[in-house]
């Protein structure tokens, strides 16, 4: 994983967005509830300001890895919702 790491470049973070998807597409957001990373509040409050359907899992920062089978459940559930619309 540290391989994969590489820092952050920070102009990505001055783009102005016109049409930022989550104004008209779903969204899903799958929150670390062990994630020392990141502020739970914070977390939580950026997916419910995009109206993001919010799967709590326990465990860390890095749930691809260590909680692969809800991230994969989440991702099918995104997928069988909008294949249904």
């Amino acid at each position: 994983m540290a391989d994969s790491q590489v820092p952050i470049n920070m102009s990505v973070f001055a783009t102005k967005l016109k049409n930022a998807a989550w104004h008209s597409k779903p969204s899903w957001a799958v929150i670390a509830t062990e994630d020392k990373a990141f502020d739970q509040a914070m977390l939580v409050h950026m997916a419910e300001r995009i109206g993001a359907k919010i799967t709590k899992v326990s465990g860390s920062h890095a749930l691809f890895i260590t909680r692969a089978n809800e991230i994969a459940d989440t991702i099918d559930d995104a997928a069988k919702t909008l294949a249904t619309n």
